[in-house]
Parts: C-alpha cells; structure tokens; sequence
C-alpha cells in the first residue's frame, strides 16, 4: 500500500487522547479486584479498566503497517513481523483516502517508533476480525461508559475504609451539634483531643459539610478527610456482568 496519498481522517486519529490511546483508564481510586473480600489490613491498590478488543486473524505473513506519528500528518510504513494465521488484538477503526479509494485502518496499539510516540494501524483487507471493529467515537464512548459502570458498582460495593492520621502529630477530633432543636443545619467543632498517628480507624461514613469532608470513627467522633490516609478499603463481591469484569485490572 502507498502511503504518499493516505492522510485523510487521519489526523483525527492522531487526536485521540493519550489516556485510551494506551492499554487502560485509570480509575484514580483506591479499589481491589472483582468478585473478592478484602480484609482490613489489605493494601489499597488502584483498579484501572483495559479496553474491549476485537481478535484478528493476520490473512498473510509479514502485512505492512501504517504508522502515523502525533505530530506529522502524512502517514509511513513499518514491516511486521506477524505470520499468517496469527490472532492480534485490534481496538477500533478509521477511514483514510487513497487516491480514488478508501481504506479502512484498524488501531493497533501506540508504539515509539524513530523516538516518536506513533498510532499503529493494520489495513483492514489483511487481517479476518471476529466481529465489528467500532469506529474510534464509538470506542470512546463505550470506553467511558464501561469505567463509569465500574467505577459506579465499586462506589455500591463499598463497607468500609481504614484510616490513619497523615501527620506524626495525629488528627484532631471534631463534633457535630445543632445550634438548636429545630435547626437543620449541622455544624463541626473542633475538640482539643487528638487521635494518634499510626492508629486505625474503621469508617463506613462521611459527611460533606460545605467545601469540607469529614470522617466518622465512631463514639461521636469525627475527623477532616484531609488530615486521614487510607490504608485499605474492604468491598462486597461486585455485582457486575462478566464482560466487566473482564476488563478490570488491579495494579
């Protein structure tokens, strides 16, 4: 395939974003894996969400690739090393011109290629894919839907937390009251009692008061979210489809 002429919807490729670009969506919140208990002295890790693919058979040995660099338009050639029969994962496609003729390009995967960050793409014609390969707008989309979902049964999943204070010096204790019976308005006072650096708390609730989170560790009790780490997170099994929880990756 020449590659002179193949540049239109290609630099729109180029634009997608550098976060599904790569192999997953960090979901930036402390979680564990599907369908597992974690106990209180687990560590905390962070989930991140791979993205759907569609397998691909390569129809013949060595197929060139069409690799497009960020920051140039017209697109090169790179040999692959695939052999024929080969199963390769691809994640979306896109059309570009050549000539009179338009050519659909699968997405690969981004590589450094000559020091440059690339998209790498496969020509539709020489790979038999197991199913519709989506357009790229509709793998974001899908993408995003599918970290939302996760991230939403994580949240329901949720028993409690663990926490300990950040400073050496502890955290200071806070109490909520009500001005009087019949106010509604809740409001935080700071006690002179702290609680001490290294100890654990068990939380399974906090409550927003203005710009300003609180943690509950129980007797009355409350500390800023601010001034708290935490240490682990204990979760119910996740009550999600099989497709989901597929794509789920503990780091």
């Amino acid at each position: 395939m020449k590659t002179k002429k193949l540049f239109t919807s290609l630099a729109a490729a180029v634009m997608l974003s550098a976060g599904l670009a790569g192999t997953g969506m960090a979901m930036g919140q402390p979680v564990h894996a599907a369908g597992t208990t974690q106990s209180s002295n687990t560590k905390t890790s962070n989930v991140s969400v791979k993205h759907r693919t569609v397998s691909a058979i390569v129809n013949s040995d060595n197929p060139k690739l069409v690799v497009v660099a960020k920051d140039q338009a017209n697109p090169d050639q790179i040999d692959s090393n695939y052999t024929k029969g080969q199963t390769i994962n691809v994640l979306w496609s896109t059309e570009a011109k050549q000539g009179d003729k338009t050519v659909t390009l699968y997405y690969i995967e981004n590589r450094t290629i000559n020091g440059k960050d690339s998209f790498v793409f496969i020509p539709s014609t020489d790979v038999t894919t197991s199913g519709n390969v989506p357009t790229e707008s509709a793998f974001v989309e899908q993408a995003n839907n599918d970290v939302k979902a996760i991230q939403d049964a994580y949240k329901r999943s949720l028993q409690y937390i663990t926490v300990t204070p950040k400073s050496k010096k502890g955290a200071k204790i806070y109490y909520a009251y009500k001005k009087s019976k019949k106010s509604k308005k809740i409001t935080f006072a700071a006690s002179k009692k702290t609680i001490k650096y290294g100890k654990k708390y068990k939380s399974s609730m906090i409550v927003k008061n203005g710009k300003t989170r609180y943690v509950y560790i129980g007797k009355k009790r409350y500390v800023k979210q601010s001034a708290l780490k935490i240490v682990s997170a204990k979760y119910a099994p996740l009550n999600l489809p099989d497709d989901l929880k597929n794509l789920i990756v503990e780091n």
